[in-house]
């Protein structure tokens, strides 16, 4: 989610610094170092499992719209919480600080987030636990979008409290199969790098045949339900993959993850969804119509991007086969193309091996012996590192949860 959430929170930026009585434009060769201004964003939620809880910190800059978001690193980061107690966060890695102690927000309790970077301090209004909601069910099925796709949706019942007006934010992680499709039990190696060069093949010393890989949501999700009489919340679809779709195209697992958020934080995710989607993000916005619930204490009026959240949450994972859903249909279309690149040369006649620069780069696998298929070329037929080598996409180590 980090990437696409930094990509709407710039155009939150903009919105803010869009919001003049008068609109008028800035020259681009007019900008100077003094004109730019680094505004911060915060990304925090704490939730009611006990887990280390994460804060997320950066810094984008105002008119640059080619900047990269860039992490806020030896800032002191603290929750505390309406009966005095503090819970110290520590930076694991730059922009992310991790909870000391594993906790979670419990109710009727107020939690407040508290950041410093240098001598300026941000505070967030404090938070309340929202009555916990439960995901009874998770479910994959085989249909066709409304565009006419075909694919796999992901769906999810919940409950809810009776007559309660329900908000939620989602988030999902998946995990999938990869098997690299040219595989070979074999590495080729460097056995003498005076020329001639002298060449070899060795047992692959590490799995490169099967991984996993793992990428989380990039969209803000949300869903929202009023006057609830059922207590039931069903069929909320979080997630469409296209049969066409390579993560699918073996074992696939998601974990979904569904945050019961108060109304203040429902409508701050509402309305960086609206701007991620809108083609004229500078037309007809009022100021303060995206303002989180961050502030600076010594200037109120300083830019901050970002809402602290304390957020009951429930999760349940599901795995599925792409067998289960497209029988011995053909298998999607691995990640990348996949063909033979020809079989380098030992030594060229002039000097130099291309066989040892494609062996050096580590840019490409052998795939099997190079009889006949290649004239004049070198002894091994080579492809793209990832497709014979899994750990380019993903990892060999097999997830704890993992199940076949």
């Amino acid at each position: 989610m980090k990437k696409v959430l930094s990509n709407i929170l710039f155009i939150s930026l903009g919105l803010l610094l869009a919001s003049c009585v008068e609109p008028f434009e800035i020259p681009e060769d007019t900008l100077t170092n003094s004109d730019l201004q680094d505004v911060l964003v915060v990304e925090a939620n704490l939730t009611d499992i006990i887990e280390e809880q994460e804060v997320l910190l950066s810094k984008i800059r105002a008119f640059n719209f080619d900047a990269v978001q860039n992490s806020i690193q030896n800032a002191t980061v603290r929750i505390i919480d309406g009966n005095g107690l503090e819970f110290l966060f520590e930076e694991t890695e730059s922009g992310k600080y991790v909870s000391q102690l594993k906790f979670a927000a419990v109710s009727n309790v107020n939690y407040q987030l508290q950041v410093q970077i240098g001598n300026k301090n941000y505070e967030s209004t404090f938070q309340r636990l929202r009555n916990n909601s439960q995901i009874d069910s998770i479910y994959a099925e085989r249909i066709t979008t409304d565009e006419g796709q075909e694919g796999i949706g992901i769906f999810i019942n919940s409950k809810v409290e009776n007559g309660q007006l329900a908000t939620f934010r989602y988030q999902f992680e998946e995990t999938y199969k990869v098997i690299a499709p040219l595989w070979s039990p074999f590495d080729m190696v460097v056995l003498d790098r005076t020329p001639p060069y002298e060449f070899g093949l060795v047992p692959k010393q590490e799995e490169k045949r099967v991984c996993y890989g793992t990428q989380k949501s990039n969209e803000i999700i949300l869903n929202e339900v009023g006057d609830v009489l059922t207590g039931n919340l069903n069929r909320f679809m979080v997630r469409f993959i296209p049969k066409d779709d390579f993560i699918i195209s073996h074992r696939y697992s998601i974990l979904v993850k569904q945050f019961a958020v108060n109304q203040a934080s429902f409508s701050y995710y509402k309305t960086l969804e609206k701007q991620s989607t809108n083609e004229n993000v500078f037309s007809g916005i009022q100021p303060g119509f995206i303002e989180g619930n961050i502030k600076n204490t010594q200037d109120i009026d300083e830019l901050v991007i970002g809402f602290f959240d304390v957020s009951s949450e429930s999760n349940k994972r599901l795995f599925f086969n792409y067998t289960d859903f497209f029988g011995d249909d053909e298998l999607p279309p691995y990640a990348i193309s996949c063909s033979f690149l020809g079989a380098p040369q030992e030594i060229l006649p002039g000097g130099g091996s291309p066989l040892l620069d494609a062996i050096d780069s580590g840019d490409f696998v052998y795939v099997r012996d190079n009889v006949g298929q290649v004239e004049s070329g070198g002894p091994f037929l080579t492809a793209r590192r990832a497709c014979g080598d899994c750990t380019a996409l993903g990892s060999n180590q097999l997830p704890e949860f993992w199940t076949e």
